[in-house]
């Protein structure tokens, strides 16, 4: 009795007492069930749309340049339209190129005529790979012209009888 007498009268009994307290706080911790989530809900509506590009020449050469001589130069126009209901970005792509030689000699020249002639691009035509045209409305139609020259002071033999292609692609997206 004078052990328990003294244990209570001493430190040493708040001192186990607040170990008990604390392991029976972790063992609840620790083996509860308890389980916790949070959710929200968040609803968006999305409305696609589409950006069709149409040509006025499908398919078809913009600029008949056979039989072309240095000193030459050679031009063709082609409108780009957006069918679609939204706007859509549109860039002017280059593919497929054949007869480097002569493709670097070649002067293209791009530009949008819409409004009033505005260059979007010149240079070598071996050398042209893409350019962007900005932005089309819904419904709107632009004009372009290319122009294709050869300069009179590159009068090389070897380029005589030697031919260049290249394939445009119009690229729309939104």
């Amino acid at each position: 009795m004078d052990r328990l007498r003294l244990l209570i009268g001493s430190r040493h009994w708040l001192l186990l007492v607040a170990l008990a307290f604390i392991s029976l706080a972790l063992g609840t911790a620790m083996f509860s069930s308890a389980s916790l989530t949070s959710k929200s809900a968040n609803s968006a509506t999305l409305a696609a749309g589409s950006v069709q590009l149409s040509s006025s020449v499908p398919n078809q050469a913009i600029v008949a340049a056979s039989g072309m001589r240095p000193g030459d130069s050679r031009q063709g126009t082609i409108n780009i339209g957006n069918q679609g209901d939204v706007a859509g970005t549109v860039t002017l792509k280059a593919t497929g190129l054949t007869g480097a030689a002569l493709a670097a000699v070649i002067d293209l020249k791009v530009e949008d005529t819409t409004e009033k002639a505005s260059q979007i691009w010149s240079g070598k035509l071996g050398s042209f790979s893409s350019v962007g045209l900005g932005s089309f409305a819904g419904g709107a139609m632009r004009a372009f012209r290319l122009t294709l020259s050869w300069p009179s002071a590159s009068n090389e033999a070897s380029l005589q009888g030697a031919s260049t292609s290249l394939t445009f692609q119009w690229v729309g997206s939104s």
